[in-house]
């Protein structure tokens, strides 16, 4: 009696099973009609209609078949079928992008997401069940769609970043990353496989990810993929920057200052930017040991650096170490002729020599002859004098602007005695 009940169970779950195999075979022929349908391009409206129908009906039928335990012989067939029917319902939007008329974005990626994966497991059920071994095998053909429609994956997030979904627009670079590691039915063309790892396009799109992840604030996402993203020539700098300020919005200052300086030190020319932001960062929080340090690395790199050399004047300038300045102020001036902000500090820098000179003269209450005074005065006025063709280059460059000049020549010349030039100059402080 149990032999019995337990053949009517095997026969009853057999039963079932090739139930669900029917399924999938009913299916396919109503993929093959709509198959059919869509190659008409002259069908008519009815036609359409109809199309349309026996998709969905398809649609209907196949779904519940991919997770049932009870398809065996046909699930592979199915999950082809599940692939085919995706395609359909993206292929209209790719004339669509083709023939450049608006298009649904959401409704291409979504199928085609869905058509990829679904091949993929199209695959996978043929690996395990030794089904590739035949001659006749789904992958055989969905291996060539699936290197077609691995070119419109990055689109898709180009076309989700220009309509402002970075998440999804994300979601498709990753996905274009990560294809040769997602779609294992790629082993079929080892080739093809090994191509995609090594598509020159990799570092563009590494930035495309890197870049969209960073306005996402998706640090972990980021950080895979901005090394690589820093090899996409149009854009190596603008992904240095990008990665030098994650380290800030992600409140790490100082592997910031010292990966900064390490790129700056690299490429001085195309850091020039980075290294005033690094120099200003420093003089903002009184480190100016730790800006002259970095001044001295980079003008060790690139003596003709104007930043640099006028970075390192305004540093000892703000040291009071003036004479020291000049010559850096010089040096910025040698390099760029119109350097006005080098030809004022220049001058500033001998007037506060001059007027250091004096102040200590001042403070002295030691007795001298007339004659003594001249001489120890002298100095005072030599470094006025030194300070008057600065600003005076100053007056040429920026006729306009009188009181970034005037009212020092004014004083230049009040120190030296020349009371016609000063009265000249004290007309543009009225």
């Amino acid at each position: 009696m149990k032999k019995l009940i337990l053949s009517l169970a095997v026969l009853m779950a057999a039963g079932t099973v090739s139930a669900q195999d029917k399924v999938v075979r009913k299916a396919r022929d109503l993929q093959i009609e709509v198959q059919n349908l869509m190659a008409n391009k002259q069908r008519d409206e009815k036609e359409t209609a109809q199309m349309q129908q026996k998709m969905q009906q398809c649609i209907e039928m196949i779904e519940p078949t991919l997770t049932s335990d009870l398809t065996v012989k046909e699930k592979a067939n199915a999950w082809d079928i599940k692939a085919s029917m995706e395609m359909y319902q993206f292929s209209p939007e790719v004339d669509k992008i083709i023939a450049k008329q608006p298009f649904d974005t959401l409704a291409f990626a979504t199928h085609l997401y869905a058509s990829l994966d679904a091949m993929e497991q199209c695959y996978k059920i043929e690996k395990e069940t030794g089904r590739l071994k035949k001659e006749e095998n789904y992958s055989k053909v969905n291996v060539m769609r699936v290197i077609q429609f691995q070119n419109y994956v990055a689109p898709c997030g180009q076309y989700f970043s220009n309509n402002g979904d970075q998440k999804r627009a994300l979601d498709a670079f990753e996905r274009w990353m990560s294809f040769p590691e997602t779609y294992t039915i790629l082993e079929l063309q080892p080739q093809v496989l090994e191509q995609l790892r090594n598509d020159e396009q990799r570092p563009m799109i590494a930035f495309f990810t890197a870049f969209t992840a960073y306005n996402l604030k998706d640090w972990k996402t980021f950080s895979k993929y901005i090394d690589l993203a820093q090899n996409y020539a149009d854009q190596h700098d603008a992904a240095v920057q990008l990665r030098l300020q994650a380290f800030v919005e992600q409140g790490d200052t100082a592997t910031w200052l010292t990966e900064s300086e390490k790129a700056c030190i690299a490429n001085p020319d195309a850091n020039e930017a980075l290294a005033q932001n690094l120099i200003a960062y420093y003089f903002n929080h009184d480190k100016v040991e730790s800006a002259m340090t970095f001044l001295e690395q980079l003008i060790a790199k690139e003596p003709e650096s104007k930043m640099a050399n006028y970075a390192m004047g305004v540093a000892l300038y703000n040291k009071k170490d003036y004479s020291k300045a000049i010559p850096y102020f010089d040096k910025a001036i040698q390099i760029d002729p119109e350097y006005v902000d080098a030809y004022y500090n220049a001058g500033v820098c001998y007037s506060n020599i001059g007027y250091e000179i004096n102040e200590k003269l001042n403070a002295s209450n030691k007795k001298v002859s007339q004659a003594e005074w001249n001489k120890s005065i002298q100095p005072v006025k030599d470094n006025y004098k030194k300070a008057e063709p600065y600003f005076l280059k100053v007056k040429e460059l920026r006729p306009n602007d009188s009181d970034l000049w005037a009212g020092r020549l004014s004083i230049v010349y009040y120190i030296l005695g020349d009371k016609k030039k000063q009265a000249e100059y004290d007309k543009y402080n009225k």
